[in-house]
């Protein structure tokens, strides 16, 4: 057995973990800059000094990691990688031969893409999450005698993902629509529980005139009663949830470690039987993390 075996074998369960922690603590630093029902994403440029990437990231790339919250260029996450990948994959070959690079092969190809399917929705979180402070924003903007489009106006200012819709209405109605009809347009872009209260509290107040500010204010309070629920109830189940990444990853780490230290396990898992053993154990392994999940997801 070579020495390096035992350690790239740890470093292969640390890229899984690590994949799922970064993709979930990448949200949490900043908003969402993009929407996701806004068409193509816009690809930042590549510098002069760069070559293209060869290879495109794949369409469904972008639109992921906007639902997971995580701020990033996707062509810069493809590039990251491949070549990950690509480097975990050309250690396990040296350390354990064929059979730990498959396993490598395995990990890198469907390790991503599972930590992002896990953080999906975090971008709705954030934007809901944000909502109360951005409307009693605007209760104090009315509060001061700003009109309600005015009040829309100056918190269009807002960075992230609710000053971008924001802008996406001011901009509507600047172009002849009336402010009702943008709000609407809204909410349907973005159907979330807390942008429907919020439009129509809006709503109520450009049809019916009244105490604006009281009804934002309230919608605020609802909001942020409703987000501290449903944080603790993710606080209780983030057990389950850290159980269920332990026992997705615990075979592939054990798969990598016995190709690595047992010649035996490695021979047997290149054969026609092995490789059969392999996929179908991968098989129920995704399958199972697929459904723990689906069991501990809460739903706001």
């Amino acid at each position: 057995m070579s020495p390096a075996a035992p350690l790239v074998a740890g470093f292969l369960v640390l890229i899984s973990v690590l994949a799922v922690h970064g993709a979930a603590g990448t949200g949490r630093r900043s908003l969402v800059l993009r929407r996701l029902a806004a068409g193509p994403p816009v690809t930042a440029p590549v510098p002069s000094g760069l070559p293209a990437w060869p290879l495109p990231p794949p369409a469904w790339l972008a639109p992921r990691l906007v639902a997971a919250g995580v701020v990033a260029d996707s062509s810069s996450v493809w590039q990251g990688w491949l070549l990950a990948g690509a480097g975990a994959t050309a250690l396990a070959a040296l350390a354990g031969g064929p059979a730990l690079a498959a396993v490598a092969v395995v990990a890198a190809v469907t390790g991503p893409p599972a930590a992002l399917f896990a953080c999906s929705g975090r971008a709705d979180r954030l934007l809901e999450g944000a909502l109360p402070d951005l409307l009693e924003t605007m209760a104090r903007s009315l509060r001061s005698g700003l009109s309600l489009r005015q009040a829309v106006e100056e918190a269009a200012g807002a960075p992230g993902l609710l000053g971008h819709d924001l802008r996406l209405v001011t901009g509507e109605v600047d172009a002849g629509v009336p402010l009702l009809t943008a709000l609407d347009g809204w909410g349907r872009r973005r159907p979330l529980p807390g942008i429907s209260l919020a439009v129509s509290a809006l709503g109520l107040g450009v049809e019916t005139g009244g105490a604006h500010a009281r009804a934002l204010d309230g919608v605020a309070a609802t909001l942020r009663a409703r987000s501290a629920v449903a944080g603790e109830v993710r606080a209780l189940s983030a057990q389950a949830r850290l159980s269920a990444v332990v026992i997705v990853l615990a075979p592939l780490g054990f798969s990598a470690l016995a190709a690595a230290t047992d010649e035996r396990t490695a021979a047997f898992f290149v054969t026609p039987l092995g490789l059969a053993c392999l996929a179908g154990g991968l098989a129920l392994d995704a399958l199972a993390g697929l459904w723990m999940h689906r069991l501990s997801r809460v739903d706001q």
